[in-house]
């Protein structure tokens, strides 16, 4: 399988969501995930590969896939360019497949360049995007606002569980230097109306966070997981834990470091 993944935008994602949990109980013993890499949409905007299989949950994802890339053919600066679209994909399954999305704007006359970025996780058997508010009820979380938003807008999520879980992980750094710089982002009183981007994460071997902090912070926007352990604490599905599990175990991640 090829991803493609925009040079420009590789500093950013390395820097770097209704739901049934229990349909994905035996989701370990499923057979291999298979993807179809497409064409750039256009000069360094990456397109979204294609699941290959039949089945409506597969149909279901594809077609989330479709909506998604006819909404970054529109992206872009007035009159045009200034627009990078990169796509990497923490977890490839079993049960469950991640993509993140990484987007980059760099058009005439704007202040500074500015990012984006989207992570979505979708439950192979329901064809369907994992709500982490039912997944992982110990966490308490909530949505972000949706009303006017567009169609593939993905809500951050946030409570003061997570938060507290991420200021003590990232205070916790054993770059200090890193730490210092970014510590008044990091607190718990920073964080309070923080959203979250969430997604399973194969590679790291966890349930992934990611706040989302203005531009000019972006450089203390670090991505957390969440150990087995960490997950369980926080009520996750059993399901869902065991997947993550197996797919660092199998290295259900693309693209792999070469």
């Amino acid at each position: 399988m090829k991803t493609i993944t925009c040079a420009a935008m590789a500093a950013l994602l390395l820097g770097v969501t209704a739901c049934n949990p229990a349909s994905t109980a035996e989701g370990a013993e499923a057979a291999p995930v298979t993807f179809e890499a497409r064409p750039d949409l256009a000069p360094s905007v990456g397109a979204l590969p294609r699941l290959v299989g039949e089945g409506a949950a597969i149909a279901a994802i594809n077609a989330d896939l479709d909506l998604r890339d006819t909404a970054a053919r529109a992206e872009g600066c007035e009159g045009g360019g200034g627009y990078e679209r990169g796509v990497t994909q923490p977890m490839t399954g079993p049960a469950f497949i991640s993509f993140l999305i990484a987007q980059g704007y760099a058009c005439e006359g704007a202040a500074h360049p500015s990012f984006d970025q989207t992570a979505i996780t979708y439950d192979l058997a329901t064809g369907r995007a994992v709500d982490w508010v039912a997944v992982a009820p110990g966490l308490q979380l909530t949505r972000g606002e949706i009303d006017d938003m567009p169609a593939d807008y993905v809500p951050g999520l946030a409570s003061p569980a997570l938060s507290a879980w991420y200021s003590a992980r990232m205070l916790a750094s054993t770059d200090r230097e890193h730490a210092a710089d970014c510590a008044g982002m990091w607190s718990t009183e920073a964080l309070e109306s923080t959203g979250f981007k969430v997604w399973l994460d194969a590679e790291n071997g966890g349930l992934s966070v990611s706040p989302e902090f203005a531009h000019v912070a972006q450089g203390c926007a670090d991505t957390a997981t969440m150990t087995a352990d960490d997950m369980r604490r926080f009520g996750v599905s059993p399901a869902v834990v065991d997947a993550v599990t197996a797919a660092h175990a199998a290295g259900s991640w693309a693209p792999k470091d070469a």
